[in-house]
């Protein structure tokens, strides 16, 4: 038996898997209390016209992205994530907590590719697109349930997005950036057992920057792929809170309000493991 093969084939398939498992596991160690949640980049790797890609996977919920190729140098692409039901999770510090989540992304846009003659890229892609996010999630710790926090928000994103990679036969590797751009239309935190039951924020906005690498494993036309970056926050701006503070007293109930500043950072981990197939109705 050849060990020297089967290694060879074993090895990017692993590495996939140690890459995606890296990948995926921030979301499970920054889960809660999250109003921030990008998603990772669609890196198509066209390379001619009529390309149509398809992938399945996750990357802070279930999603599903398509890629076409319209011409030889331009594309268009569009991506939904789900992310719905309760699941456990494990913060930083090893506390246990149960998160309910019900949120979503719908991200579109276009873009333009071709040819390149570098040591270690072969294609180049740009990219613009907009998106919509939504995030609604509810969190305790499982031995304080008395502790619940909500979160619900609304947002609206653009970006713009370079990517270079190469394609081998049977490996593939990119490296990309985004520059997005996001402002909220709601952003509510509500804690019942505290003090302050509610905190609206307004005028939320920023930008974050999100490199990443992305490495595949083809199978034919099937790729295996993983994904792993971050969004980084440029810069903090203030956004304006008001927190509602109720108090009882027998049978009535004070309700006052403060109004006070606040620096946002729209920043957080991004990862993706998934699976795509291709379909080639051009030429090859």
């Amino acid at each position: 038996m050849d060990f020297s093969k089967q290694n060879s084939l074993f090895y990017p398939i692993i590495k996939c898997f140690i890459i995606g498992l890296i990948a995926t596991l921030p979301n499970k160690l920054f889960a809660q209390r999250g109003f921030y949640t990008p998603k990772a980049l669609v890196i198509p790797l066209h390379d001619e016209a009529r390309q149509l890609f398809m992938s399945v996977g996750w990357g802070g919920g279930l999603d599903l992205n398509l890629s076409y190729a319209v011409t030889n140098k331009f594309a268009v692409f569009g991506s939904s994530t789900v992310n719905m039901g309760s699941r456990p999770g494990v913060t930083i510090l090893g506390s246990s907590y149960t998160i309910n989540k019900n949120d979503y992304v719908l991200k579109g846009g276009f873009g333009y590719f071709t040819k390149i003659d570098t040591r270690f890229f072969e294609i180049f892609e740009a990219s613009f697109g907009a998106a919509i996010s939504k995030v609604d999630n509810s969190w305790y710790f499982n031995n304080y349930r008395e502790g619940i926090e909500y979160t619900y928000a609304k947002y609206n994103s653009l970006f713009g997005q370079i990517n270079v990679g190469r394609k081998k036969t049977k490996t593939e590797y990119a490296v990309g950036v985004r520059l997005n751009y996001s402002k909220y239309g709601q952003f509510i935190f509500f804690e019942p057992n505290a003090s302050s039951a509610i905190s609206e924020y307004h005028n939320v906005k920023g930008l974050s920057m999100d490199p990443v690498v992305s490495f595949s494993y083809n199978l034919g036309k099937v790729k295996l792929n993983s994904q792993i970056g971050l969004a980084v926050p440029l810069g903090g701006p203030s956004a304006n809170v008001i927190d509602t503070y109720i108090s009882y007293d027998q049978q009535t109930s004070t309700t006052n309000q403060v109004a006070h500043t606040e620096k946002m950072y729209l920043g957080n981990v991004l990862g993706r493991l998934s699976i795509q197939y291709r379909l080639g109705f051009g030429k090859k």
